[in-house]
């Protein structure tokens, strides 16, 4: 009998055992290196790991931590069980994660197009610091004008097709299955193009790119998947080459996640489905207030209703999410200052950035995790002066709901007096 995700995924990588004393949790490995039984059993190691041709097989083990530790491969053995892809890398951060995938599969004659708008730090990586490294970028408006962009580019394609979904911070929602239809139909036996997907915002319980024809998912791992601000991780999962290549890149890039932190992430996701799911709930609550109290066309999310009403997507968000996740946006009245007199008023949600954690958080984007995005980019994509990013937590919703409206009266108050 198949048992269900929960179950299957949970646990994943590790089994009571008599090597490990029937430990009900796994042990966490520390070492730097790791001892070979014998030296042509080390030379086929270090042969294979660099990629000699010729090199001989070595039986299943470990060199050095940089390139794979035992309590890593438990943890990226977890991952891949929740998101049932091939394989899994963790990484020392997400942008670790991003910046590795984008170079393993990206080149000279690979460019990336990305549809934004983006988190701060991958929109400052590809625009900014790719471009140095020989690399073709291109922005695209969205997944509709991707036959347009071939024909602009005399049908060169493109290497990546660079997906965030749900957008950070403004929650625009992109249909994967287009982007990966569009991909396997332009692909060819020599050019492989491959679809890559942030999946942060909603992570393996809500969302799923491998289902809808993904090749790579992406993570901030110190969001849902470790949970509880305490680490930083990120990730990458999905088609076994895919993976491969994103880790013999990672092997002399050198963003691996250390052991302590693999553990961690081990253990958070063990509780994954329960946080989010909660998160979720309570997100719910706070949504239907914040639409009585500040009007719906104040209110972003990635629920279909908040959707509707800003003109999204709401049936690419029907066919690929279950629910719209725990991230909030709101337009507070009266600009910046009117932002920074709701921010400061928070008592129960604490002013930082990141998001998916036990507390709620919030931030204000276009001064803190977008501050070095253009400011065309910013107001194109709605990233104003007025907007706030709300991430939902683990506590009393009615808690929160309370702390949001004396936030917002305080913040109309402020917008009355400039006026």
């Amino acid at each position: 009998m198949k048992k269900n995700l929960e179950t299957r995924a949970m646990f994943a990588g590790h089994t009571p055992s008599p090597a490990n004393e029937f430990a009900v949790k796994p042990p966490m490995h520390p070492a730097s290196t790791f001892v070979f039984p014998d030296a042509r059993t080390g030379a086929a190691h270090m042969e294979t790991a660099y990629g000699v041709q010729g090199a001989e097989t070595p039986p299943e083990g470990f060199i050095y931590s940089r390139l794979g530790n035992p309590t890593l491969n438990l943890a990226e053995t977890r991952l891949a069980a929740w998101d049932e892809s091939d394989d899994a890398a963790f990484f020392s951060s997400g942008m670790a994660a991003i910046s590795t995938a984008l170079l393993a599969w990206s080149g000279a004659d690979r460019p990336v197009w990305y549809v934004g708008p983006l988190y701060g730090g991958t929109q400052h990586f590809l625009d900014e610091v790719m471009p140095t490294m020989g690399r073709e970028v291109r922005a695209i408006a969205g997944l509709e004008l991707l036959n347009a962009t071939l024909e602009e580019t005399d049908r060169a394609l493109p290497g990546i097709i660079y997906l965030e979904t749900p957008a950070n911070p403004t929650m625009q929602v992109r249909r994967i299955r287009s982007a990966a239809e569009w991909a396997a139909t332009h692909s060819t036996p020599d050019h492989r193009i491959v679809v890559m997907v942030d999946n942060t915002y909603l992570g393996p319980i809500l969302q799923r790119p491998l289902d809808e024809g993904a090749d790579l998912i992406l993570y901030s791992a110190t969001k849902y998947l470790g949970g509880h601000s305490d680490l930083i991780a990120g990730a990458a999962s999905g088609r076994a080459d895919i993976v491969a290549k994103v880790k013999e890149f990672r092997t002399f890039l050198g963003g691996i996640t250390d052991p302590w932190t693999a553990w961690m992430l081990a253990r958070s996701m063990e509780t994954l489905h329960v946080r989010v799911e909660r998160q979720q709930s309570t997100t719910k609550r706070v949504l239907a207030h914040l639409r009585d109290l500040c009007g719906p066309q104040a209110v972003r999310s990635a629920w279909v209703e908040d959707l509707a009403t800003a003109g999204l997507d709401v049936h690419a968000a029907e066919a690929q999410q279950k629910g719209g996740g725990a991230m909030v946006g709101l337009v507070v009245p009266g600009g910046r200052e009117g932002a920074f007199a709701f921010l400061d008023s928070l008592s129960v949600f604490k002013l930082a950035v990141s998001l998916g954690s036990t507390e709620s958080l919030a931030e204000h984007p276009a001064s803190m995790t977008h501050a070095g995005v253009p400011a065309h980019i910013k107001e194109e994509t709605g990233i104003t002066e007025g907007f706030v990013r709300l991430s939902i937590g683990l506590e009393h919703p009615e808690d929160l709901v309370e702390d949001l409206t004396q936030a917002w009266k305080i913040a109309c108050d402020v917008a009355t007096l400039a006026v």
